[in-house]
């Protein structure tokens, strides 16, 4: 794949999981979806249970397992299907906040460590950068890290990732 061809996909995949993360401004109710699409449909939790086809407890099951974060894709999906509804779900950054700022972020916490690793080896050598220096470089690595996007960037950082 060439590199204009990475750069297009990336942009286009950016775009999509920021236009998620605007669609995805829903608070979960406190009850869960189940509880409170059910109770808006005027459907009892035995009608839901006979819908999926589970045992007469499924839906206080689900509903449970859902509060808990141990309901999963394919029971969600079950349950949203029988309510004639659909199941949705999505991975977006924290609102507020897209994925170039997620990216710039860690391009940040990368040229941090890569100055302040090297600022080591200066000290032993008595080289150190100043305040406004070690700044400038920051920006100046995070800028080529921007533009590079190496394929470590998301690696772990030290003590902090």
């Amino acid at each position: 794949m060439s590199d204009s061809t990475k750069t297009l996909e990336r942009e286009q995949t950016r775009r999509q999981v920021d236009e998620a993360a605007a669609a995805a401004r829903v608070r979960v109710p406190r009850q869960g979806w189940i509880r409170t699409v059910r109770t808006a449909l005027g459907m009892s939790g035995a009608a839901l249970s006979r819908r999926v086809g589970g045992g007469r407890t499924w839906a206080a099951n689900m509903q449970r397992y859902e509060r808990e974060g141990r309901a999963t894709l394919k029971s969600m999906r079950e349950a949203a299907a029988a309510m004639g509804c659909r199941f949705v779900y999505a991975i977006v950054p924290p609102e507020g906040r897209s994925i170039e700022d997620l990216i710039e972020l860690q391009a940040e916490r990368r040229a941090r460590q890569i100055v302040e690793d090297a600022a080591v080896h200066m000290a032993l050598e008595a080289q150190q950068l100043g305040e406004t220096d070690t700044a400038a470089e920051i920006k100046r690595l995070k800028r080529r890290l921007l533009d590079e996007m190496p394929r470590d960037l998301w690696d772990p950082l030290r003590d902090n990732d």
